[in-house]
């Protein structure tokens, strides 16, 4: 009985790893979708409205779905320090804080916005959040894809390794 139990435990912590690596690839989508929402947001304020950068940031930070919401409220925090670190500094801080379901590359986009956001007049501002948009979109759709070729397949996989650890160790 207790041979038993232990290969279903084994077996349920295998799965559970697969499963997890499949919902990150669904954390990592559906984050990928509201920046693109956020990004379309801001687009929209900076093109109407021509706000101030920390007025803008903190408008955004209540109208975004999260994490880019909570990345905004970082950004408009750390615009106190403004003077002691850059603009770009500030946003990539920010976007390492609450971006944590985003690979490498999708934060790179995203930090490219650092450099531009209040630099520039609006209309480059604006093609620049359009372009980071875009490219964060095929991001999202290469994810979607990544999700629907390997998703099954993770849980699958601890599914298959559980019950092969517990029959190696039978």
């Amino acid at each position: 009985m207790l041979k038993f139990l232990g290969m279903l435990l084994l077996t349920g912590c295998c799965l559970r790893l697969g499963l997890e690596k499949a919902q990150s690839l669904v954390r990592r989508a559906e984050t990928l979708e509201t920046w693109q929402a956020a990004l379309g947001l801001l687009t929209g304020e900076m093109a109407f409205r021509m706000p101030d950068m920390p007025a803008l940031l903190e408008g955004l930070s209540q109208r975004a779905g999260s994490p880019a919401a909570e990345t905004f409220a970082a950004a408009a925090k750390g615009m106190k320090r403004l003077g002691e670190h850059s603009f770009a500094e500030i946003w990539c801080n920010a976007l390492e804080v609450n971006c944590d379901a985003l690979d490498g590359e999708d934060r790179a986009t995203l930090a490219r916005l650092g450099n531009v956001l209040g630099r520039y007049g609006w209309e480059d501002q604006c093609q620049a959040v359009e372009s980071v948009a875009r490219d964060l979109g095929e991001r999202a759709g290469q994810a979607r894809t990544q999700l629907g070729r390997e998703g099954k397949a993770y849980g699958t996989l601890g599914l298959a390794l559980g019950a092969f650890l517990s029959i190696l160790l039978l």
